[in-house]
């Protein structure tokens, strides 16, 4: 009986929410009809009006238009304004008339008056706004009637619930007289029946609990790693999906998740035995598990997939306050990396995206492993963010408006500053040569700064990227000022395709030594000489008249850019280390790696190749002609 109880509460449930998602999508259908016709009829309207008026003789004839018009009921404003500002005609409709519809049912539903104008030949602008009081009483009038007919299949299906529990009840009880054997009564002392009731609660007791602790075994079994005790690939996955299925942010950013991989976890497998690994692992695990036990709002997920390759999945938009302990884990995996062989120590690659409910799992996953090789091939050790929203138009995304906050007070408040390293290539005829990135402090200066990597795409979203790239430049002016050599600076697509840039970075430089100009370098990627030639033609044809060098990075990202590259005079040209070795894996990869070099070399160009850490890569490399970075 208990069954048949759970099986049709279970069912009153379905039917229930199957009534109510019925209700609330008849309901949001209706809205955006009834607020698409109110938009559509209030341009008709103006349209039909403006003809009318344009048509009259003189000012009086246009108002008895407009007032005959006005007083069919249908508009709650309307105006005619001159050219001049003055109004020739004006009228509103006091709110004063009943409407069937409840004020809160009004302010809860989404059909908003639009007001609808059209600028009419040296007469002026006629605008109006219809009075959307019949479009709420409408859907009122429909909600009202989905409400009751709900009401009325509820109350069938508790009729019929009832009768059907009456007639079960009565059928069990039957068969129970007539199954039920004759139970004697036995008299015992009170002693026998303690004893009794002791022997079967030591017997059930034991029982239960191991029953519980196989279901716990299995659990643990099915849903964690065994060396690490982080979330598995399985169970990752499938929460991905399952909050990428809630709707209750729609549009908004949900969450980010951070893909953390060893570079080297093969090398490291050759030089160690299982035992060191696994117990390498279970301290990453055990750290790992601590660092986000700091940051409790973040609701994050770590999981291991497989080898050395983590990822944790932060089920919240937060915008910047999530980077905080992606920037911690950062520091984290940075120091629990391993000597090897080679007397080197390992390396990670990091890479974050962000997603939305619109997004599906392999999406969300194409794209993190999109920027997991953009980091393994870009040389540099930074969280490489490739964004859901860089691909996306519309409105700004839930957690941006933090972010414009950061970066503005950030830039108004000089917390902006450059991160300078010295980078060596082997045969390099500039002995002095270093590269610049952009890091952001907060207010509070307990946190670590924050790269670059993480905050520049937020900031191109916003239109602040330019701004970001100015104070760069001037800070790489300032630095160069104090400190000899070749300084790298990298600028955004942002502020190559944004024109006033250019004119705002001459003025800068028109107060500048042409002899710092001569030592800065400004790196560009690929992305824009293949995708937007002419904009980045003009923007490097303006830097190099300033007398500043131009670099090219990302050109194994875009191979169809190596067919530009004679458009700009470019000082060197970057490829990946990873993306080198599988080239030279194949014979035709070799006659494309022979081609690229001879390429730029020929235009007086460097061939700079990053994160080479194969040594038969690197001499292979160095004999086309190529200049690998030193470790």
């Amino acid at each position: 009986m208990a069954s048949v109880r759970q099986l049709l509460v279970i069912s009153s449930l379905v039917i229930a929410c199957i009534l109510i998602s019925m209700l609330a999508v008849g309901a949001r259908l209706m809205d955006r009809q009834l607020d698409a016709q109110l938009q559509t009829d209030g341009e008709n309207a103006v349209a039909t009006l403006a003809l009318l008026i344009s048509a009259q003789p003189n000012a009086p004839a246009r108002a008895r238009v407009l007032d005959a018009a006005f007083q069919q009921g249908r508009f709650s404003q309307m105006a005619l304004q001159t050219p001049g500002g003055s109004f020739e005609f004006q009228a509103r409709r006091p709110d004063t008339a009943l409407a069937e519809a409840p004020r809160w049912f009004s302010a809860m539903a989404g059909i908003q008056p639009h007001e609808a104008s059209r600028q009419v030949p040296e007469v002026g602008k006629l605008s109006l706004v219809l009075d959307s009081r019949p479009a709420q009483d409408a859907m009122w009038a429909h909600m009202m009637q989905w409400l009751w007919l709900a009401l009325g299949i509820a109350a069938f299906w508790a009729l019929f619930l009832a009768a059907l529990l009456s007639r079960l009840r009565r059928a069990f009880a039957d068969k129970l007289l007539a199954e039920t054997p004759e139970i004697k009564i036995k008299d015992t002392e009170p002693a026998e029946d303690a004893e009794l009731l002791d022997d079967v609660r030591e017997r059930v007791s034991p029982s239960m609990d191991e029953q519980m602790a196989r279901i716990e075994q299995l659990e643990i079994e099915l849903n964690r790693d065994p060396v690490t005790g982080l979330a598995n690939r399985a169970f990752f996955l499938n929460e991905l999906k399952r909050v990428l299925r809630d709707d209750s942010r729609q549009g908004a950013v949900s969450g980010y998740i951070l893909l953390v991989r060893q570079r080297d976890m093969a090398r490291l497998q050759n030089q160690s035995d299982r035992q060191e690994i696994d117990d390498w692992l279970r301290l990453l695990g055990s750290r790992l598990v601590e660092v986000l036990a700091e940051y409790p709002k973040a609701r994050a997920l770590p999981a291991r997939l497989n080898g050395a390759d983590f990822v944790i999945l932060f089920p919240v938009g937060g915008g910047p306050e999530v980077m905080r302990p992606v920037q911690r884990l950062h520091v984290l995996f940075e120091t629990l990396r391993v000597k090897l062989d080679s007397q080197n120590l390992s390396r990670w690659a990091f890479a974050l995206t962000d997603y939305t409910v619109q997004c599906t799992p392999k999406e969300v996953l194409t794209r993190l492993d999109l920027a997991l090789m953009c980091a393994e091939s870009a040389g540099h050790t930074e969280v490489e963010f490739l964004s859901h929203a860089d691909h996306q138009a519309g409105e700004l995304r839930m957690g941006e408006a933090s972010w414009r906050t950061l970066i503005s007070q950030a830039l108004d408040n000089d917390r902006l500053s450059l991160d300078v390293r010295r980078i060596q290539y082997q045969g390099d005829d500039i002995t002095e040569r270093h590269e610049a990135s952009l890091r952001l402090q907060e207010d509070d200066p307990a946190q670590p700064s924050m790269s670059g990597y993480l905050f520049m795409p937020a900031a191109a979203r916003l239109g602040l990227s330019s701004d970001c790239d100015m104070r760069a430049l001037a800070l790489a002016l300032s630095w160069l000022g104090e400190h000899p050599g070749l300084l790298v600076i990298r600028m955004s697509i942002s502020s190559v395709l944004d024109t006033q840039y250019l004119d705002e970075m001459r003025q800068v430089c028109a107060f500048a030594d042409p002899a710092l100009l001569a030592r800065l370098v400004i790196e560009l990627d690929a992305y824009g000489l293949s995708r937007h030639l002419k904009d980045f033609k003009a923007f490097s044809e303006g830097i190099t008249e300033m007398g500043i060098q131009i670099g090219l990075r990302g050109l194994d990202q875009e191979p169809d850019a190596l067919r530009k590259i004679h458009e700009a005079n470019f000082s060197y040209v970057k490829l990946g280390g990873s993306f080198v070795h599988e080239l030279l894996s194949s014979p035709g990869g070799v006659q494309m790696m022979v081609a690229v070099t001879e390429t730029a070399i020929g235009m007086g160009m460097r061939v700079y190749i990053d994160d080479a850490e194969d040594e038969a890569t690197r001499q292979m490399v160095m004999e086309y002609g190529a200049l690998v970075r030193e470790t």
